[in-house]
């Protein structure tokens, strides 16, 4: 796990420990008369609530699986919302699932309890980035700089952000102390490797990933980084190895089976295989609109067109910007004969063509689909 969330095994147990302490406060905490508070009993029975909730997250969380360990961190916080740990993890295994809006809430209560605390800085700073507040986000993951200054993750990301803000100078002096700070991190290779490839300079994204691999074979995402090279290497038989490896490695990442189900739809075009693991994907908790939108092309490229159109309004549903799913509904249309919905689908479609949609931008479809993902 990487250094943003190492708190799940150190720092979140620590804030667990003291939940027996925090259920005997907790109504001196929430300015309850000493009428309105809870019994020994019922402080005992929270407590062990909590704790059941919480270990039920942390193994959710070291599987992959995000979406349900925020369900499971969501049970704590309704139970213990001013203990800071609660609110970070919470917000941390949104984060984690994409979910970067309803990460902020959680991470905002657990600053304000722990305002000095570098890792909820991080993680705040990080949320903020990823819904493009970017300013916000650079100043708290300062802030998260000053107390950690080795933190790939967060030099990282501040190097992205101030990119961003076209504050260049800065950007490249944050990615110069990454490198300087942290000559023998497997994370900071995994990190070069992930901006060589989107930069489309493979090789040297593939030196630095084999550099990862040997330092920490067991890396997050690892394999799933050197899948999405090895396409950029039109190698589609080591990049199918390798994203088998990191589904292997990390049963529950989301990530991962969608992009194997992409390679089989796109590449390997057994689009059995393809809807398996989309739909294993969906189920642990991928963003949904990439799900509906593969899935919604998979039922076409079977002809299954009415489960096709399903998935596509679906997708266009919850983004009415997806140019693509605009264009791939307008084809099932066209194939169903539904003459005037397909023409109302085709003229979306190309008012958005100058907007591709951001989702797919650095994805492993717009890698293997090449100059075909912008037609």
């Amino acid at each position: 796990m990487n250094q943003t969330s190492s708190r799940l095994s150190a720092g979140f147990l620590l804030g667990l420990h003291c939940l027996i302490i925090a259920a005997a406060l907790l109504g001196a905490q929430q300015g309850g008369t000493k009428e309105s508070l809870p019994s020994p009993e019922q402080r005992k029975f929270r407590a062990r609530e909590a704790d059941r909730w919480n270990q039920e997250g942390l193994r959710l969380f070291a599987e992959g699986r995000f979406v349900d360990a925020a369900r499971a961190f969501q049970k704590v916080y309704e139970l213990f919302p001013n203990v800071p740990d609660v609110g970070y993890n919470l917000g941390l295994a949104y984060q984690r699932a994409g979910r970067y809006e309803e990460s902020l809430g959680p991470l905002r209560k657990s600053s304000s309890l722990k305002p000095s605390d570098h890792g909820v800085q991080r993680a705040l700073g990080v949320s903020l980035l990823n819904v493009n507040r970017l300013r916000e986000g650079a100043d708290l993951l300062e802030r998260s700089l000053a107390g950690d200054p080795t933190n790939v993750d967060t030099l990282y990301y501040l190097a992205l952000a101030y990119y961003d803000l076209k504050d260049f100078d800065r950007a490249e002096e944050r990615l110069r102390w990454m490198f300087e700070r942290n000559p023998d991190s497997a994370l900071l290779h995994l990190r070069t490797g992930n901006t060589h490839r989107i930069n489309r300079r493979y090789q040297e994204a593939l030196a630095e990933l084999q550099k990862a691999r040997a330092l920490d074979p067991n890396l997050p995402s690892l394999y799933l980084e050197l899948g999405l090279t090895y396409i950029g290497l039109k190698d589609a038989a080591a990049a199918q190895t390798a994203i088998e490896e990191e589904v292997r490695r990390h049963p529950g990442s989301a990530e991962a089976h969608l992009t194997l189900g992409e390679l089989f739809l796109v590449v390997k075009h057994d689009y059995a295989r393809a809807l398996e693991m989309i739909q294993r994907a969906q189920e642990l908790g991928i963003e949904p609109v990439r799900a509906e939108f593969d899935l919604g092309d998979s039922y076409f490229r079977l002809n299954q067109l009415d489960d096709g159109e399903r998935h596509l309004q679906q997708a266009v549903k919850l983004d009415p910007k997806h140019r693509r799913a605009h264009f791939l509904l307008a084809k099932v249309y066209q194939r169903q004969r539904k003459e005037d919905q397909a023409r109302r689908e085709f003229e979306l479609a190309a008012s958005l063509a100058q907007r591709e949609h951001a989702e797919l931008v650095s994805s492993f479809r717009t890698l293997a689909e090449g100059e075909e993902s912008s037609k």
